[in-house]
């Protein structure tokens, strides 16, 4: 090399290093905030990589800069950068493929599914589920050991391992949360159908009464996350047409300023329904603001309103079920009866976070109030309930610590008439319930110093208190009771241990069910204090994992439970309900989910198949209800077994589903003398990106029942015939429907 040559290359490389600049940042998970390691991070053609921490540090020659970051468990993520920035934090939405990679928080503590000791899946593909506008409740129908009975869009009944499956037309002995506020009410049922599964960026549910931190309830949890740390401001349109004459329109803001993050939601879902008898009109309002107080204090609050006005086509004889589906019960068709409700949740937390301690505080007020026009009687219901959640997190060496408190006090008042707003309007009942549920709860995780074995323990006190009023206009004096349950404790113990790629983990675990307000009644129709609540204990052994190349991951779970004291309200008349504690069930069963990688050319195509199966031998162990022994006969309401299967095909801006649901069949009374029929179904449904300017477009369509299976979506258990008719068991589920949405980001 000449002299000329040996200046020229020195200077050339002296103004390129002079001119080039550091940038430094951090990859994080999206929802929960977790630092992500090992992401490889693309520019000019060189790779880089997130340290243990998720950070990195590379030099940038000239703007604008194109860097991509990849991963197999990450969605990829191009940015541009177009002029130079001290600090960058990248955000990255996870697949949900390799299932011990999914990050939850159902233990309050944030951490990946394989350092969980306890039995916790998440609903999958809930971003494409949000863009045909789908319900909470056949999300649900999709995870193993969970089987949702659903008689039209606003009557469901989520049954958890065989919990629950006595409940008439209610969900109960299952806890459920907005970020930390509870929605149970003050006897434990729920009723989430009716709340929009967009407003949510995960969804996780604990099976079993595995979770000293939400309730030890007998059938687990729901743990519904809120999607307010979006990253960008954004304005979301959605509209989808579906079957039926069903409508639904959502408009979504999303801004960023400073330390303060706003997010509001509107939506609108008016439906005809397949049946007659079956109108649906549902408006939803749903707000967040959350502030930074300081760098570890923040404070959010949380708004959401519904009103619902739904006509009700109720359940069906055989005869009707098998020859006339699209039909509504006579009774409840001929006065055009049905529902009208308006309910609210505010909620208010406060949450500091330091390096050994953080809290989360959460003050809340819920009202509900419903007019039930039916055919025995119309029904008026009025709910108002105050509580204070709060826990402290203690994190010291090896220890994570748990400490909190759930009180909630609820002032319930129910009144029934007939011929209600006439002139001859009769008062058949006025009653007021005051009911008060306090929880303390602890929860110490130890890590031992391997890193690879973890030990948990918790415990919860749950004390219930009654306060119930007669206030009949004939009846004087007023009829009152006060009535309680003993302190109940449940407690807990599980172990983790990791090995390679995989993670077994063994839980023992208490939980409890308090008795709703039909398994409190006598024949009087006043409430029995006798009524024990529901109690059990669970066994669970768990294996979580994948192999070594990333090609399958699979959750597998055994486990049983045996329940005491079960809670039986048997219907006397039209809507009259007699409760009894009338034996033991045992609810031995397997659970598993795989998740299998078919193929992959490159990060931005690929073929996956999501499956997943629950079989169960549930049974009566001791059961004499009228005299009548029904030990030894199964579990009525359940599926023996029920399987789901997703074909996913993903080709850059392209995705398609194909899925199967089958399940299996269901003993529909006590005497098991009569049974559902074993039903699959198939569905179809494909999406589009189309990138335009900075405006995004999904264009979702679908068949759902493709091959226009006729099947039966919800069962009423034990059900009898009045006036000579025959017994109606049978919700019809839907013929072949369709969908088409779209979703418009700006």
């Amino acid at each position: 090399m000449n002299l000329k040559s040996f200046f020229t290359a020195f200077f050339l490389f002296f103004f390129l290093t002079s001119y080039s600049q550091t940038i430094k940042g951090i990859v994080i998970e999206k929802i929960h905030k977790l630092p992500i390691e090992n992401i490889e991070i693309i520019y000019n053609k060189k790779s880089f990589f997130t340290d243990i921490k998720g950070e990195f540090k590379f030099k940038i020659i000239n703007y604008p800069a194109i860097i991509i970051f990849k991963d197999d468990i990450y969605f990829s993520k191009q940015i541009e950068i177009k002029s130079h920035k001290d600090y960058f934090q990248i955000e990255l939405t996870n697949k949900g493929f390799l299932l011990d990679q999914v990050v939850i928080m159902s233990d309050i503590n944030r951490k990946k599914l394989n350092l969980s000791s306890i039995s916790i899946s998440t609903i999958n593909n809930l971003e494409l589920k949000k863009l045909e506008g789908e319900f909470i409740g056949k999300s649900l129908n999709e995870i193993p050991g969970i089987f949702v009975h659903s008689a039209s869009l606003n009557t469901n009944r989520i049954i958890i391992r065989g919990l629950g499956s006595r409940s008439p037309y209610t969900t109960n002995k299952i806890k459920a949360f907005i970020n930390n506020i509870p929605l149970s009410n003050g006897i434990g049922e729920i009723s989430i159908e009716d709340i929009g599964i967009n407003i949510f960026d995960q969804i996780e549910i604990t099976k079993g009464p595995n979770s000293s931190i939400y309730g030890s309830g007998l059938g687990g949890s729901i743990y519904l996350k809120t999607n307010s740390n979006l990253e960008n401001d954004n304005l979301t349109i959605f509209n989808s047409v579906k079957s039926f004459g069903t409508y639904q329109n959502r408009i979504s803001f999303h801004k960023n300023y400073n330390n303060l993050t706003s997010y509001i939601e509107i939506e609108k879902l008016k439906s005809n329904g397949y049946r007659d008898n079956n109108t649906y009109n549902n408006l939803r309002l749903f707000g967040e603001i959350s502030y930074k107080l300081k760098k570890n204090i923040s404070i959010s609050y949380i708004q959401n309103n519904i009103k619902l006005n739904a006509l009700i086509p109720s359940s069906l004889s055989y005869d009707n079920y098998a020859n006339n589906p699209s039909s509504a019960a006579y009774s409840w068709a001929s006065i055009n009866g049905g529902e009208e409700y308006n309910k609210n949740l505010s909620g208010l937390t406060l949450e500091t976070n330091s390096k050994i301690y953080s809290t989360k505080s959460s003050f809340y007020y819920k009202k509900f109030k419903s007019n039930e026009n039916r055919p025995f009687n119309y029904l008026i219901e009025d709910s108002n309930t105050n509580g204070i959640r709060h826990i402290s997190t203690i994190s010291k060496n090896n220890f994570i610590i748990n400490l909190g408190i759930d009180y909630s006090k609820e002032n319930y008042k129910w009144e029934t008439y007939r011929f209600y707003g006439t002139l001859n309007e009769v008062t058949i009942n006025n009653q007021e319930e005051k009911r008060y549920n306090i929880s303390f709860f602890t929860q110490t995780n130890y890590t031992f110093n391997n890193k690879n074995t973890s030990i948990q323990f918790g415990i919860s006190s749950n004390k219930i208190k009654y306060s119930w009023k007669l206030l009949h206009i004939v009846i004087d004096p007023l009829i009152s009771q006060n009535y309680s349950y003993g302190n109940i404790l449940s407690p807990r113990i599980s172990l983790n241990q990791k090995l390679n790629n995989q993670s077994i983990y063994i839980n023992i675990s208490h939980g409890y069910s308090s008795p709703n307000i039909n398994e409190t009644l006598d024949g009087d129709g006043l409430v029995n204090p006798n009524i024990k609540p529901e109690t059990g204990w669970n066994y669970e052994i768990g294996l979580i994992g994948r192999n070594k190349n990333n090609i399958l991951s699979y959750n597998i779970s055994l486990y049983y439970m045996d329940i005491k004291n079960l809670l039986v309200a048997q219907r006397t008349s039209f809507d009259t309900f007699v409760g009894i504690n009338a034996g033991k069930t045992s609810h031995p069963g397997i659970e598993g989910q795989f998740n299998l990688l078919i193929y992959k050319p490159n990060s931005d195509n690929e073929i996956t198949l999501e499956s997943n199966f629950f079989k169960n031998w549930y049974k009566f162990l001791d059961f004499n209800n009228l005299g009548i022994d029904f030990s030894n006969n199964l579990l009525t309401g359940v599926p023996s077994y029920t399987y789901s299967s997703h074909l996913k095909f993903r080709f850059n801006n392209f995705t398609s589903i194909i899925s199967i649901n089958g399940v299996g069949k269901i003993p529909m009374n006590d005497g098991n003398t009569l049974f559902n029929n074993k039903y699959s179904i198939i569905n179809f449904k494909a999406y589009k990106n189309i990138n335009f300017n900075n405006i995004k477009f999904i264009i979702s369509s679908g068949i759902n029942n493709l091959l226009n299976k006729k099947y039966a979506s919800g069962i009423v258990i034990n059900a009898k015939g009045f006036g000579g008719g025959q017994p109606r068991y049978y919700y019809p589920g839907l013929p072949r429907n369709y969908f088409i949405s779209l979703n418009i980001n700006i």
